[in-house]
């Protein structure tokens, strides 16, 4: 027989998206109750940003001292030890673990560790880790499931040669070749760590070209620089199957560009993902769902009144900034606070050195949406700090509506993007124009004039170039 119990909030999923609802739940005293079968945390955590931000950082060192000859410092018999390398980032992960346990505890947060399904619209059915049962009844629902890998049917995944992101971040050793399929921001995070470390690395992209959804410009100036660095790019790539052979190597057949390809490799990492409803019971209850989505409004909430969604679930970018803000809004519209969700002002970051960062609007989505654009670049050739770095490849381009002067978009190219984007996002948010963003003084020396002498180049009035 099933126990009961009650609250306010019952989330299912303790990803960012579940676990920051929750928190900001608590913060406004409403009881709540988290859901989660596998471990705390999502895959942000466990498997995606953390740990790859913890490889990369790794990478990105080995890379350094590879150049240290540039900064007069002379390094000999540099050598990976791979099994150490990825123990910290196992290390990494656990402290985090650890810590959002922590904060659920610190916030009175109920944590059931089990597999929940909707069972009604103000009730959730768990069946616990314990192997018990429990009825968990509730004024309010979240679904924060997130998402899982997709599996085409024209490729047999065996989880030893064909993976998935669950399974390229515990690999034992690094393989000698490598195919990446998908161009997007986790398939060049992949090839980055995999080109430092030793292996051949190609990356198939179905579209004419890689990080199609950010600015053309970025995407060009990324696909130079790897390939500079011997990674392979093949973009127009329609996959046709992907299997193991009887030597255990995987092969790929495909087509690019009206040619037949064919290409056998080591190991072959799938880098698609999809939302994850399955076994939740949703459509029972009425919630709506879109290509395999959560169908949301402005304030999270669901076709059903009274249960709400966010992250990965709901569809569109599968960023972990995105479904903290949107646990944000969902918790607070739940406690009858009127709160809607910005979708202007998400940023997008790659890992990759050099790393790219963008927010807003592209060059060529503002032109589509019937804006007369100014643009303002600037090199980091031409930044005193980028000098001192040894960092002075990329640049930063702002693109401004040329009649109000407000700016739509910033993309950047050059070290330290994910961070610089920050003032970006800001400057979007609170409406800036480039003139105002220009006159702002920014510190010398320093990345962020980059952005400074960008917002002044719009209007052609950038001092270093």
């Amino acid at each position: 027989m099933a126990g009961s119990s009650s609250c306010d909030i019952a989330i299912i999923g303790a990803g960012i998206g579940g676990y920051v609802t929750a928190i900001r739940a608590a913060q406004l005293e409403m009881s709540v109750t988290l859901i989660e079968k596998g471990d705390v945390g999502g895959t942000c955590l466990n498997l995606g940003c953390i740990p790859m931000k913890a490889l990369l950082a790794s990478t990105h060192l080995l890379r350094k001292i590879r150049q240290s000859e540039d900064f007069g410092i002379f390094v000999k018999d540099v050598s990976v030890d791979f099994k150490k390398l990825m123990a910290r980032k196992d290390t990494i992960v656990n402290t985090h673990t650890n810590g959002v346990k922590y904060l659920l505890k610190k916030n009175k947060i109920r944590l059931v560790e089990g597999k929940g399904t909707i069972a009604s619209a103000n009730r959730i059915h768990v069946e616990k880790v314990d192997k018990t049962e429990e009825n968990i009844s509730a004024q309010y629902t979240v679904i924060a499931s997130g998402s899982e890998p997709a599996e085409p049917s024209n490729i047999h995944i065996d989880r030893k040669r064909i993976v998935t992101t669950d399974e390229v971040l515990r690999l034992d050793d690094v393989p000698q070749s490598v195919a990446i399929i998908g161009g997007e921001v986790m398939g060049l995070e992949f090839a980055e760590v995999f080109n430092a470390l030793g292996a051949s690395v190609k990356i198939l992209e179905k579209t004419p070209s890689i990080l199609p959804s950010l600015d053309h410009d970025l995407g060009k100036a990324i696909h130079r620089i790897l390939k500079k660095r011997g990674i392979e790019i093949q973009t127009d790539v329609d996959i046709e199957s992907v299997n193991v052979r009887s030597d255990e190597r995987a092969r790929i057949k495909a087509a690019s560009s009206g040619s037949e390809l064919e290409l056998d490799v080591d190991k072959v990492v799938l880098t698609e993902r999809k939302p994850f409803t399955k076994d939740l019971d949703l459509e029972k209850v009425g919630v709506q769902l879109r290509e395999g989505s959560v169908v949301v409004d402005e304030r999270m909430r669901t076709s059903v009144p009274n249960i709400f969604a966010v992250g990965d679930v709901t569809g569109g970018r599968t960023f972990a900034h995105l479904a903290f803000a949107e646990g944000i809004v969902a918790a607070e519209n739940m406690a009858g606070m009127e709160r809607t969700m910005d979708y202007r002002t998400v940023p997008t970051c790659v890992y990759t050195s050099p790393e790219i960062a963008s927010v807003g609007l592209s060059e060529e989505a503002a032109v589509k949406l019937g804006y007369n654009v100014s643009i303002g670049r600037f090199p980091y050739m031409a930044n005193g700090r980028a000098s001192t770095l040894g960092e002075r490849e990329g640049f930063v381009k702002i693109v401004s509506d040329r009649e109000t002067d407000e700016i739509l978009g910033v993309h950047i190219l050059g070290p330290n993007a994910t961070d610089l984007i920050g003032e970006a996002t800001i400057a979007i948010r609170l409406e800036c124009t480039s003139e105002e963003l220009g006159r702002t003084i920014h510190a010398h020396p320093t990345l962020s004039e980059a952005i400074m002498e960008a917002a002044l180049a719009v209007s052609g009035k950038s001092i270093h170039i």
